[in-house]
């Protein structure tokens, strides 16, 4: 089921451009993958572009955050700490340390691991025991599809399981400084809009059927009245097999439409079909 509320997903990069738009199009996601070009951005240009999509009222931000540059860069982590705690309840901040890459190591690890990488190029010759000749360039992203190796080479499941596990891991004993990335959190939020929506095309799907039912009921009576020529509700109730307190609902329904005219007094009514 496609996506049909907003998301504009923000990256630092080229890397998590490519992996989030071709996850897009195997998907059929309708989410917005900003900016239009990938393009290398700091923490407070990542912060602004993501206020501007608020503004648009985009229902959700993702802001995905490598966080190897600002552990080495105490400044910079210091600026990332305060925007985040500024931003707008719909912007949410995905951190992966060292760095995306990891996020795709973890499709292929056979078992968790608490590793610890100084850097992205520390993962990239893990990396590549799984992805041979990965290289974190365009020209690589354009000849390979990122999604589609990843998920047909991969485990998908596997990774969210390892991610969560690891973000876990990371909260409780941050002086282990293991690496972990919260990409999980990105497919959690796709798979709640689509159960909200999901449950939302149920309730109008059960609405219609209510009102297809209703419908009939109301075809019923006025056939039995117009076959009858005139009736009571105590006949029109068990003729269609309907509840008295429903028959009387349909029948005032059908009165105010002017469809039916009403003769007698309030115990005595009888219903006929209204001649226009």
């Amino acid at each position: 089921m496609a996506v049909k509320k907003s998301i504009a997903i923000i990256g630092e990069g080229e890397t998590e451009w490519w992996y989030f738009d071709t996850l897009r199009v195997a998907c059929r996601y309708k989410f917005k993958v900003a900016p239009d070009f990938p393009q290398h951005s700091d923490i407070s240009h990542m912060a602004k572009l993501a206020e501007d999509y608020v503004k648009r009222e985009t229902d959700y931000v993702v802001c995905l955050v490598d966080m190897d540059r600002l552990l080495r860069v105490p400044a910079e982590m210091a600026t990332y700490q305060k925007l985040k705690k500024k931003s707008s309840r719909n912007v949410i901040w995905i951190e992966t340390n060292p760095c995306t890459e990891f996020w795709f190591l973890l499709h292929f690890l056979p078992q968790i691991s608490v590793k610890h990488y100084d850097s992205c190029e520390d993962v990239l010759p893990d990396l590549q025991r799984y992805m041979p000749g990965y290289e974190k360039t365009a020209r690589y992203f354009r000849q390979n599809n990122l999604y589609k190796y990843l998920t047909e080479h991969g485990d998908l499941e596997r990774a969210i399981g390892y991610a969560k596990e690891l973000s876990r891991l990371s909260e409780a004993t941050p002086e282990d400084k293991i690496a972990y990335s919260q990409m999980h959190k990105v497919f959690e939020l796709i798979a709640s809009m689509e159960a909200e929506e999901s449950e939302e095309g149920d309730k109008n799907e059960s609405k219609a059927e209510n009102q297809n039912r209703n419908d009939e009921y109301r075809r019923q009576i006025a056939n039995f009245i117009a076959d009858e020529g005139i009736s009571d509700s105590k006949s029109i109730s068990k003729a269609i097999g309907l509840k008295a307190s429903r028959t009387r609902d349909y029948l005032k329904q059908l009165v105010d439409e002017g469809i039916l005219e009403i003769e007698g007094e309030y115990k005595n009514r009888k219903y006929k079909i209204k001649n226009v």
